[in-house]
């Protein structure tokens, strides 16, 4: 019996990976609402843009629902939730969530200290002592080294942003904080958003992958990561990535704000 042109369509169609598929369904996304010009409590974003971007690219409109990255990331490890952006690696994570194949941007981890003779002396993890606090983002990945800190007996204070912990640096309510950085979010940017003075940079960790995470207990998880990755690629590939990034370069270029 021959095969017509339009069961060979068919055919065509069903072979195809699901990701690759432009069926139209509209995806929900939770996005963070406090790590300007990331994402912000606005929904806007360079990170926002990008998954925008993305997903319009594989035929799925998305959604993004703005809430704090600490519900955001609760929600995707429960599986009542199929998305949460931005994400990094940590040990909770694992089994829980599954990453989108290449990072939306990669972040460095800055750590900061007050102006004083002891706080200047500083140079690495290492060298802060049991009682000490250490300010960072309720919810956030961190570097092993950091979330180790406290089986040393330093106090790990959280807060919900890392403008609010530059500040109580600045106020003395803190003995170092951690700023998560990249080029378009960059120190300079955090310290201005945050208008302190006081506080200086003491040392530098590696950097880390900043990514949409995906829930493996969410049926609709594994849907929006199979798309994502094919609409990313797509992106990158005929270049609108690199126009939103340099839209974002230009806009953060004088002050972008909190």
């Amino acid at each position: 019996m021959p095969i017509t042109p339009l069961a060979l369509l068919a055919a065509m169609m069903f072979s195809l990976p699901l990701a690759a598929r432009a069926d139209g369904v509209p995806v929900h996304v939770l996005v963070e609402d406090a790590a300007s010009p990331w994402s912000d409590r606005n929904g806007v974003g360079m990170a926002n843009d990008l998954v925008r971007a993305a997903f319009a690219a594989a035929g799925a409109p998305a959604t993004l629902d703005v809430v704090p990255y600490a519900r955001c990331k609760a929600l995707v490890l429960n599986g009542a939730a199929p998305s949460c952006l931005s994400m990094s690696a940590a040990p909770e994570l694992q089994g829980k969530v599954r990453f989108a194949d290449q990072p939306l941007f990669s972040v460095t981890p800055h750590f900061y200290s007050a102006r004083s003779k002891e706080a200047n002396k500083l140079r690495s993890l290492d060298g802060l002592r049991p009682g000490m606090r250490v300010g960072i983002v309720f919810g956030y990945e961190y570097p092993p080294a950091v979330t180790a800190l406290a089986g040393r007996g330093v106090a790990l204070e959280t807060a919900r942003s890392e403008v609010i912990n530059l500040k109580k640096l600045a106020a003395g309510r803190l003995d170092l904080a951690v700023l998560m950085t990249d080029d378009l979010r960059s120190v300079d940017l955090v310290e201005r958003q945050a208008g302190v003075k006081g506080v200086l940079r003491a040392f530098t960790g590696p950097a880390m992958g900043s990514f949409i995470g995906f829930s493996t207990s969410n049926p609709e998880g594994e849907r929006q990561r199979r798309l994502f990755n094919t609409g990313f690629k797509t992106i990158s590939d005929n270049g609108e990535r690199q126009q939103i990034e340099a839209r974002w370069r230009l806009r953060c270029a004088r002050f972008c704000p909190e």
